[in-house]
């Protein structure tokens, strides 16, 4: 008898296999992502979290999060999602202050700025 509530089947067409197919093998992404298409192509064929986290030596939690992510955000689920606070300052403050130690000489005609004259 299984226990909890039925996972819903992650369908994923041809295309999309391929694509995932490709991501689990490179070399060159980061491999927090490697392991997520690799968690989230068996939930494609049908596998289930227990047998996947048992396999791949995870938490059940963690199958059913990047299960759940990928569900609903599709690829973007895996990198537009920040763990932590809420960032304090907008792309254009941040912006606008490169621009200005970019283009502009400390008041004290130093050469650089520092974190203290950049503050002030």
């Amino acid at each position: 008898m299984v226990l909890g509530c039925p996972i819903p089947p992650l369908v994923l067409g041809d295309e999309e296999v391929q694509q995932l197919q490709v991501i689990v093998s490179s070399r060159s992404l980061p491999h927090s992502i490697v392991q997520r298409v690799q968690i989230v192509l068996p939930c494609g064929a049908g596998e289930t979290n227990t047998a996947i986290s048992k396999r791949m030596g995870l938490m059940g939690m963690t199958v059913g999060k990047w299960r759940k992510r990928y569900g609903d955000w599709g690829w973007r689920g895996f990198t537009t999602l920040r763990p932590g606070r809420p960032r304090t300052y907008e792309d254009e403050t941040v912006a606008e202050v490169i621009n200005r130690t970019l283009q502009a000489t400390p008041p004290d005609r130093s050469t650089h700025y520092n974190a203290r004259t950049l503050a002030a």
